[in-house]
């Protein structure tokens, strides 16, 4: 799922194998489109400092609440729903995840959309059952190196797994035999040949083409260009 990319690449690789979606962050809505199944982000990630490790959350009830709320509402009005959205975490620390669930689940389930997790440094399977409201998917998240370790932990341990900052064409073929759901990442189209071919022959080594008609979809966006200019 690449995140807030939907360019000519993304559609025509997601059309003629089926095995691309797309994760949306606030300020970045885009479509949707019948052949790019998508999930919600909370854009929380922005506003944290992996190195120090601290999270700006002042940022976060300025602007970064209300694009998030703002995020909810185009995916309440679309005519494509999200198959799951991750609710609004800190990155790097469970506990203050914790309280975060507890203030923001209620929120998105209220709005219909299958709650996602986003665990990070900290939390085990237990802390993640104990959860109220219970989560329906795990995002694979905190330090990349807490990640990397835990990550077949948590695909052991739960049915519905994303995991989350991948852009490695290794990764791809691993984590799907160990049975994840999704992977997002934002560096595969940006000029690492390697990395985008990685991509391009996951995709389209096991494809099943979309059969999803490009009218009327593609032209409502042209309609909307178009409109932008009148």
């Amino acid at each position: 799922m690449p995140a807030n990319a939907s360019g000519w690449f993304w559609h025509c690789l997601a059309r003629e194998t089926g095995r691309i979606g797309h994760l949306h962050s606030p300020g970045h809505e885009r479509g949707p489109w019948p052949w790019l199944p998508y999930a919600l982000d909370n854009g929380c990630f922005r506003l944290w400092n992996s190195e120090a490790n601290t999270f700006d959350e002042q940022g976060w009830l300025s602007t970064g609440l209300s694009d998030w709320r703002r995020l909810l509402f185009w995916s309440a009005a679309a005519p494509i729903k999200p198959m799951w959205g991750i609710v609004p975490d800190r990155p790097g620390c469970w506990e203050d995840t914790e309280k975060k669930w507890s203030i923001y689940a209620p929120e998105l389930a209220a709005e219909g959309i299958a709650l996602a997790v986003a665990v990070q440094d900290g939390a085990s399977p237990a802390l993640v059952r104990a959860l109220s409201p219970a989560p329906h998917v795990i995002a694979v998240g905190g330090s990349t190196d807490w990640k990397w370790n835990t990550v077949e932990m948590w695909l052991r341990e739960f049915p519905r797994v994303h995991v989350l900052r991948c852009n490695s064409p290794a990764q791809l073929p691993r984590l799907e035999s160990l049975g994840a759901m999704s992977c997002d990442g934002t560096g595969w189209n940006r000029g690492d040949r390697t990395q985008t071919r990685g991509l391009e022959e996951w995709a389209h080594s096991k494809s099943t083409p979309a059969n999803v008609p490009l009218w009327p979809h593609a032209s409502r966006a042209r309609n909307r260009r178009q409109a932008s200019f009148a």
